[in-house]
């Protein structure tokens, strides 16, 4: 388990790495209007939400193996548990907005990105080593 838990802790800066490539390559996206500029930001979205799901799935494993073998789960877990969901939750309502045109899109999809990276950054901030840890 302490390998997962290393994967998990480390996996958080590609997290972070390829949410900053994503927030520029919207403002590049930005400038442009393209189309190809927005299939870049695409593609890093879905990136972003591979990478959030591998998080998903190795957090789980470690949640529930904890609680079996501890009895009770801290709060700031919790909170950690439901911050991360919704940030997961956040990042897919892109998905839904395919078919808008492309400035309505991009402006979803923007507020989107920002709402879940506040998401992420508060829910890793919430456990007792944050990120620095």
């Amino acid at each position: 388990m302490d390998t997962l838990l290393l994967i998990h802790g480390h996996n958080r800066w590609l997290v972070a790495i390829v949410w900053s490539a994503l927030l520029v390559a919207l403002g590049w996206a930005r400038l442009g209007w393209s189309e190809s500029a927005f299939r870049v930001c695409w593609g890093l979205l879905l990136i972003l939400l591979g990478l959030l799901a591998v998080q998903l799935l190795i957090g789980g494993v470690l949640f529930v193996w904890k609680w079996q073998h501890s009895g009770s789960i801290p709060h700031y877990r919790w909170e950690h548990v439901v911050l991360m969901l919704g940030a997961l939750s956040v990042l897919h309502l892109p998905l839904r907005w395919r078919r808008l045109p492309l400035p309505a899109r991009w402006r979803r999809t923007l507020w989107s990105v920002l709402l879940a990276g506040g998401l992420l950054f508060l829910g890793v901030a919430r456990l007792p080593k944050g990120w620095l840890g």
